[in-house]
């Protein structure tokens, strides 16, 4: 079996090298020539309107001067004012509605009312026990 395999690559070696040294490869003029046509090509494509792209060639429009544009700003300046300080449905409050103030004594009295409450529930044994101390865990 293998003097066959050895019979049949050597007879098949010399069919593969023809085949590799069949392709030339191209000159410099055909890769020129090749190049110029591409770049014709593709000059032609870039100035060849194509849809989807927009108006190639918008339409004149006449140009105005800083005096007429600065004019045309003082004259919306006022009621972009007005509407930038009006609500605007979907935006939110502007004016969040005010909590109640707490004076500090009567938290300080509600927090150690709460603590005291809970430290007698702790002493009567009402609290749950969690961690390491539970009689629960095994």
């Amino acid at each position: 079996m293998l003097k066959f395999a050895l019979a049949f690559a050597v007879a098949l070696a010399p069919a593969l090298a023809v085949t590799a040294h069949a392709q030339t490869p191209p000159t410099s003029d055909a890769k020129a020539a090749a190049r110029a046509e591409r770049k014709t090509q593709g000059s032609a494509a870039a100035r060849a309107f194509q849809p989807g792209e927009g108006n190639p060639k918008p339409a004149a429009a006449p140009k105005t001067t800083s005096g007429e544009r600065a004019a045309a700003r003082q004259a919306r300046k006022p009621e972009g004012a007005v509407a930038a300080r009006e609500f605007k449905p979907g935006e939110g409050s502007p004016e969040p509605t005010a909590k109640a103030k707490v004076l500090r004594a009567e938290r300080s009295a509600a927090r150690k009312e709460r603590t005291a409450d809970m430290a007698k529930a702790n002493k009567a044994g009402q609290l749950p026990v969690f961690g390491e101390g539970d009689p629960g865990k095994k």
